[in-house]
């Protein structure tokens, strides 16, 4: 039964700590443990990391906070993020007075083309937000969500580009395929009136009231370049776009600047200490994230941070048995092999034994509360938080499938065994590849999140079909193997066309540019990952779905057989 109840250990800083809107009663931030030796050796860890005053060195922007491993990463990263909330709050009228100007001109739809760090930390905001938002995001190339995107209210639609570099081809590609159709509908200088650039000084997009005339024209919102993508909610890259959708941008930094001030203490109770404690303790373990029903977009943004730190976070439903990793460990010294998370305050509070962490805070709160404790969680384990994913590549090699089956191509490696000719036998041979070493899977979904959707479902039969834990995300957003941090995963990739089975377009893209082009640049991209996670040493799988609704009712059989 689930307990909503406080339960185990924990840390409470109290209602000063957690603000909130004016006018409504303060939320604590609170951050509560269960299960031995877990919560044991995460507050011993809190403890260390309060001697070592990393919490206020952290809150400083000292990059000395990172061990060896990690310094190089820290200094170029930068930790502009800390304090972000707070140099903030004036982006906030800002942001309402743009979108009252979009307003009046009857734009009310957000559509925002970004990195897959950007998309994240936008859907994270929008998801914290009590009002209503209207934001479509596209942060890959798939011609089938780019299709979706441009498929109506284009009369209404203010675009938002978000690219810190200005440079990023995937972002380029898709930014010039929608503009293309947007000025077909709007007119150029009216689409230059209604288009956002966040990105860094300096920067190809960095161009203020370009395409527009007198004072309109695009509006540039410059990001700080010391501060991680991932890093970014609580400033413009994540708040702009979202509250340009209606999100409540006010609200959610008077929640965040007060945490933003109390988790900067050396105080082993200080519950960003205690949180970032726990995960530590947890390597080796898997995070099962349980909120992935109630908040898909938190876990979305959560999944890539904890991984950024090299610790392995799988998505699961509450009442998810999440299959066991396996440790060689002394008795009474092993982490649990399963540590559930639970980053809205509800779960259950499970027993001696096993390990669960439960946070609860204001929305803006439970952003830095992740956030500092993330990181600092990667200084015990020596990895780089801020690792930059891999740029977007260019054209990846092509392959020859090792075999068709059912409207799926499938493409292994030499850990495949010969004989092989089946869908369901290649995922098991996956699976064998990495079974002896505690490994887990981490399937990439280079698909559409919508029309797609059933591919995600396939995660928890796959895992019980395994006996393995399964990684799920849609792709690029999702980040795996990508790390400093070791590699214990088998990848499988899921790419499709973008074409239907008959070789028409699919809906709404008779309006976008060439359908196949950016299926090309779409597949190129998902290879190259690929290329590099093999030339890592990983047992990499793509399956690449030929006929998309075929090859899916394959999948599905493979994974229920």
């Amino acid at each position: 039964m689930a307990d909503n109840t406080p339960g185990g250990d924990g840390a409470d800083l109290g209602s000063a700590a957690a603000g909130g809107r004016s006018g409504a009663a303060p939320v604590p931030v609170r951050v509560l443990l269960a299960g031995e030796p877990f919560t044991g050796a995460a507050r011993r860890i809190a403890a260390e990391l309060a001697d070592e005053t990393v919490a206020s060195r952290l809150a400083d922007g000292d990059p000395s906070v990172w061990a060896p491993a990690a310094a190089s990463g820290a200094a170029r990263a930068g930790t502009g993020w800390t304090g972000l909330a707070g140099r903030s709050r004036p982006l906030a009228g800002q942001i309402a007075a743009l979108r009252e100007r979009f307003a009046v001109a009857g734009a009310h739809r957000v559509l925002l083309v970004g990195t897959p760090d950007a998309v994240a930390v936008t859907r994270v905001v929008a998801a914290h937000s009590s009002g209503t938002t209207r934001l479509t995001a596209l942060d890959s190339a798939d011609p089938v969500q780019l299709a979706e995107a441009l498929s109506g209210e284009l009369d209404e639609t203010v675009l938002v580009v978000a690219d810190p570099a200005g440079d990023d081809p995937v972002v380029g590609a898709v930014r010039h395929a929608v503009c293309s159709v947007l000025a077909d509908e709007l007119g150029p200088d009216v689409l230059a009136d209604r288009t956002v650039h966040l990105t860094e000084p300096g920067s190809p997009l960095d161009t203020p009231g370009a395409g527009g005339s007198g004072d309109t024209g695009v509006v540039v919102i410059t990001l700080d370049a010391d501060v991680p993508g991932r890093f970014g909610t609580l400033g413009p890259l994540g708040l702009v776009p979202a509250g340009l959708a209606g999100a409540d941008v006010a609200g959610l930094l008077a929640s965040a600047v007060p945490a933003e001030q109390a988790l900067a203490e050396d105080d082993p109770d200080n519950p960003a200490l205690l949180l970032a404690g726990g995960l530590a303790a947890a390597r080796g373990s898997v995070l099962a994230l349980r909120d992935e029903v109630r908040s898909p977009a938190v876990t979305a943004w959560l999944a890539p941070l904890l991984t950024a730190a090299g610790l392995v976070a799988v998505p699961a439903a509450p009442d998810e048995i999440v299959p066991a990793g396996g440790h060689a460990s002394e008795a009474g010294t092993a982490p649990p092999d399963v540590v559930d998370v639970h980053a809205d305050g509800t779960g259950v509070v499970p027993g001696a034994g096993d390990g669960a962490v439960r946070t609860d805070a204001g929305p803006g709160a439970t952003i830095v509360l992740w956030q500092v404790a993330v990181a600092l969680a990667a200084r015990v384990l020596g990895t780089d938080p801020f690792a930059p994913a891999p740029p977007a590549p260019h054209e990846g090699p092509e392959e020859v499938p090792a075999f068709v089956d059912g409207g799926v191509a499938v493409h292994g490696g030499d850990w495949l065994p010969s004989g092989v000719d089946t869908v369901a036998d290649a995922l098991d041979a996956l699976a064998d590849a990495v079974r002896h070493d505690g490994g887990h899977l981490a399937v990439s979904a280079w698909l559409d999140p919508e029309s797609d959707a059933s591919v995600g479902v396939l995660r928890a039969p796959l895992a019980a079909r395994l006996g393995l834990p399964v990684a799920f995300g849609w792709a690029p957003g999702c980040r795996s193997g990508d790390t400093g941090a070791p590699d214990r995963a088998a990848h499988c990739h899921l790419t499709g066309g973008g074409i239907d089975p008959d070789g028409t377009e699919p809906p709404g893209a008779g309006t976008a540019p060439e359908p196949s082009g950016m299926d090309s640049l779409h597949a190129a991209q998902a290879r190259a990952v690929v290329s590099d996670q093999r030339r890592r040493g990983r047992p990499v799988l793509r399956l690449h779905l030929t006929d998309r609704l075929t090859g899916l009712v394959t999948l599905a059989h493979a994974v229920g057989n």
